[in-house]
């Protein structure tokens, strides 16, 4: 891809002594962007990647990443493009999903690890997926978590794409006390288009049961130096319904993928926790075919904050079998 536009640099000094976030930090160019990554428990011999989604980083894995490597597990953290530490396009053009795909595709490739571990949440599902349908030698256990991937064929190619682009621009100047209000997609995009400086901080802890600190709030809100910073998490509520000829392509490799797989969702995630996501994973995936998932109670959209040892004690004693 050409790199178009400014690439911005979170100041290193935004990140000193956040609250239990002590870990290293690793580079890795990909074609003009850096992505930056945490690598813990390096002499491990099982190896899994964390995937984020919006509008969070690799911080929304602290408390799992100890715990993990305690575990006996070498895990890998990155920050996607425009979020963390990674580097941020300006442009907002240049956050489309198969560029996001793509980054993450290239940065699994240079990893050059194989038969790894996966946990994929919310945008970490959405990219992730779509790299294990390219790579699937990638992974030997997926564990999908309060993520989706839309398959849509038919005049559903026609209409979703006019309908999330509808939601996505009903709501103007939606504030953060709008969208505690109204946790729905229209809200949430509306959100993430107001012209305000956006409250990372906050809105994340809408979408906990976890009473984040206000250190906490503002390791979240560390990443976006000004609105200039922000346009990866700004654009990504307005591409979901793209690339779906890709998407239907993924499915379909994916669909034929046999290596187990575990769905761990949130009881209480305003997005995802009835829409049936999760038993679309175990319908798809044959290796999701008489596994143990499970509903994590107490928990949000942002399950890592609200039940980290919980979700660790169900990877841990899964893979153990």
């Amino acid at each position: 891809m050409k790199i178009t536009g400014n690439i911005l640099q979170t100041p290193e000094d935004r990140f000193e002594d956040l609250k239990d976030y002590p870990f290293a930090s690793n580079y890795m160019d990909l074609n003009g962007v850096k992505m930056h990554y945490l690598e813990e428990g390096k002499g491990n011999l099982r190896t899994i990647f964390l995937f984020h989604g919006q509008p969070t980083w690799s911080y929304l894995y602290r408390k799992m990443i100890p715990l993990l490597v305690e575990a006996g597990f070498h895990v890998i953290a990155p920050d996607l493009i425009g979020f963390g530490k990674s580097d941020k396009p300006e442009n907002t053009e240049m956050h489309t999903y198969s560029n996001h795909v793509e980054w993450m595709q290239l940065f699994v490739r240079k990893m050059g690890i194989q038969n790894a571990i996966a946990f994929m949440q919310d945008w970490g599902g959405m990219i992730g997926l779509r790299v294990l349908a390219e790579n699937p030698n990638w992974l030997d256990h997926l564990i999908v978590s309060n993520t989706a991937l839309a398959e849509v064929k038919g005049i559903g190619k026609w209409i979703f794409p006019k309908v999330m682009h509808w939601m996505a621009n009903s709501k103007k100047n939606v504030t953060v006390s709008d969208f505690k209000e109204n946790q729905n997609f229209k809200y949430w995009a509306g959100y993430f288009s107001n012209p305000k400086h956006l409250e990372i901080g906050e809105i994340v802890q809408i979408l906990t049961t976890y009473n984040l600190s206000e250190e906490e709030k503002l390791a979240y809100d560390a990443p976006f130096l000004n609105k200039k910073y922000e346009a990866g998490p700004r654009t990504m509520p307005r591409i979901i319904a793209t690339d779906l000829n890709e998407v239907n392509e993924a499915w379909r490799k994916l669909k034929e993928w046999k290596k187990p797989v575990l769905t761990l969702f949130s009881d209480k995630d305003p997005f995802l926790a009835k829409a049936g996501y999760d038993k679309k994973f175990q319908k798809n995936f044959k290796g999701a075919k008489n596994q143990p998932h499970d509903i994590i109670t107490n928990a949000s959209h942002f399950l890592q904050e609200d039940q980290p040892e919980m979700l660790v004690d169900f990877v841990v004693k899964w893979l153990s079998k």
